[in-house]
């Protein structure tokens, strides 16, 4: 059974915190701007934004057109299926291979 898209966006948002990386949960609804991404936040100065999609999951138009402005302007906007997929694109990858070597001297 694939995770949720509720499960996903927790795995992301601890990783979010553990690297520190200021950022909040959008909480979407039928008064609020459509496509706006699930995340939001910022990293290495520049506006992050992550859509957040099970496995199956596809990004609406409204979705992708959020991201592509988000690119567009600077910032760093895209689908995340997993938490690997966020340590890929922010480049993060350094960063748990240091913490690790960090407390095994």
């Amino acid at each position: 059974m694939e995770p949720s898209e509720k499960e996903i966006t927790a795995s992301i948002r601890q990783v979010l915190r553990l690297c520190k990386i200021w950022h909040f949960k959008h909480w979407g609804g039928p008064m609020g701007e459509k496509g706006v991404s699930d995340i939001i936040g910022c990293h290495q100065g520049k506006m992050i934004a992550i859509e957040v999609k099970k496995p199956s999951g596809k990004a609406t138009p409204a979705q992708l057109d959020f991201l592509a402005n988000v690119v567009k302007a600077g910032g760093i906007g895209f689908v995340a299926k997993s938490v690997e997929d966020v340590i890929e694109k922010l480049n993060l990858g350094g960063r748990f291979l240091d913490f690790g070597q960090q407390n095994n001297p």
